[in-house]
């Protein structure tokens, strides 16, 4: 049996026995390249974390194992290309990576299909494929619609002066009878229900819940009937992103409703920091009234989506956040907080760059902390990056415009050394510094690149702006202003202000 999984992001840790799994990677036009496995550390920030790697031999294949607790999510990478895929105690997976017909994105997620072949038509990666092509294909057949814009389609009509409504001319996306939605989703979940009654697999049961739940969220959604039904009285599904979902659809205006109706003590309880002050506003919500731990992870999660809000400073979140990092009775949620609290203050002006595996153009390794000194600007780029050249292009003509000013680093994320070099070869010749990034997913990952090409400044080690603006965009302006410090002896940083 060959089943089709194209990588939905979906997570799940319900059996919390520790075991290890093995995956075996056939991947064939990837040539000699690095296969890298993360797992996801949590589903809020989906920040990942590196569980094993290894080298594609000459005929494509790997072998990858690794220690894992309960049902996960694994994000599978070969170069710049990823998937998505669950792993549990005891598995053994095949799988076949294959191109998709996408270009490759500027922030590293270009998706890559797979196959798994020879698999168990109950393993969770079948069973989860399964459900997300019927719910997909029941919300493209328009079963599952928005009711209030049925109403408006139906005040439309009767306005028309219509006697009945046309259905095959409406809008694709809406329905003349607003109870329709409703009727058919409850046909739908009867059906799935009665397909699935012998998948005797607590994790998958639950994800089917909170899938379902999904479905039902829209802006007529009853919240008090889905809240009863799926989060009253039940454990907090932590690592199930379905879960995380409908969490966030739910209480989506949260810190927005805390702050309108107790924005002073909001306010004050914030600039204190005060974690217990602030879980009692929110627990002012009758759905948060008697569940401490739903109603603190809550509270952190609209810290940490709100975080540039007007409601709170954001220091005062961060410190919120730092406080649950160290302090929560609730071990999920220091680590959830830690990887908010990392997310949000990673690369900020005023912090250390994280340090990165780079090599030079011979393949030796170089340390980035021994050529910090001073001011320095750093270019990360790509030798596929079109958008890339021009701005490499600006970099080197404001080198030469400011020699020894600046000092200016180029680092690429390009697969091999070779192309590398290749790249390096059709670009400007002056004392530009080139680097090569060994493990470029670890470099997008600590240095939270989104896009290609970014721009840092840095007074030696220290970031100063994060990230600069491009060539195009004002960059020159600022290796102006390092000019104009630069023989002013008192001035010891620039940028800095």
């Amino acid at each position: 049996m060959k089943v089709l999984f194209t990588g939905v992001a979906l997570l799940a840790s319900l059996m919390m026995q520790a075991g290890s799994f093995t995956i075996h990677v056939t991947a064939r036009g990837f040539g000699e390249n690095v296969v890298s496995l993360y797992r996801y550390d949590d589903p809020f920030t989906m920040r990942t974390v590196l569980v094993a790697r290894n080298l594609l031999g000459p005929d494509g294949k790997a072998m990858l194992a690794a220690e894992v607790e309960g049902t996960i999510e694994v994000q599978l990478r070969i170069g710049n290309r990823i998937a998505d895929l669950f792993v549990r105690d005891g598995q053994v997976l095949h799988v076949e990576p294959r191109m998709l017909n996408t270009p490759n994105s500027m922030n590293g997620t270009t998706r890559m299909g797979l196959d798994f072949t020879a698999i168990d038509p109950l393993d969770v990666n079948a069973l989860t494929t399964d459900v997300n092509e019927r719910i997909d294909a029941f919300i493209a057949e328009d079963l599952a619609t928005d009711q209030a814009a049925g109403m408006q389609v139906v005040d439309i009509q009767r306005k028309d002066g219509a006697e009945k409504p046309d259905s095959a001319a409406r809008p694709p996306t809406l329905f003349v009878t607003p109870i329709l939605s409703e009727a058919q989703l409850d046909t739908f979940e009867m059906k799935l229900r009665r397909f699935y009654a012998e998948v005797e697999d607590p994790w998958f049961g639950h994800y089917l819940d909170h899938s379902i739940a999904g479905l039902r969220l829209g802006p007529q959604v009853n919240e008090r009937k889905i809240f009863d039904t799926y989060l009253k009285g039940k454990a907090v599904d932590y690592d199930d992103p379905e879960y995380v979902r409908l969490l966030r659809n739910l209480f989506a205006n949260g810190l927005q409703q805390v702050g309108r109706y107790h924005g002073d003590s909001l306010l004050m309880l914030a600039e204190q920091e005060n974690v217990k002050g602030l879980q009692q506003l929110f627990q002012r919500n009758d759905f948060l009234r008697d569940d401490d731990r739903l109603a603190e992870l809550v509270m952190m999660d609209q810290l940490y989506l709100n975080h540039a809000g007007r409601f709170v400073a954001p220091h005062h979140a961060e410190g919120i956040l730092r406080n649950l990092s160290m302090g929560s009775r609730f071990d999920e949620h220091q680590k959830i907080a830690a990887n908010m609290l990392w997310d949000l203050t990673t690369m900020r002006v005023g912090s250390k760059l994280p340090d990165v595996r780079l090599e030079d153009e011979r393949g030796q390794p170089v340390e980035l902390n021994d050529l910090m000194t001073g001011p320095v600007c750093i270019m990360v780029t790509a030798g596929w990056c079109t958008y890339c050249a021009p701005e490499l292009a600006g970099l080197a003509q404001l080198n030469t415009e400011y020699p020894g000013v600046v000092k200016t680093i180029v680092i690429s994320l390009d697969r091999s050394l070779e192309d590398f070099n290749a790249c390096k070869k059709t670009a400007p010749k002056n004392d530009i510094v080139w680097l090569h990034a060994l493990a470029e997913q670890d470099l997008r990952e600590q240095w939270r690149l989104r896009n290609l090409p970014v721009f840092y400044l840095l007074n030696d080690d220290m970031l100063a702006r994060s990230p600069a603006p491009a060539p195009s965009q004002g960059l020159g302006a600022l290796f102006l202003h390092a000019k104009v410090n630069a023989e002013n002896k008192d001035r010891i940083k620039v940028w800095d202000e």
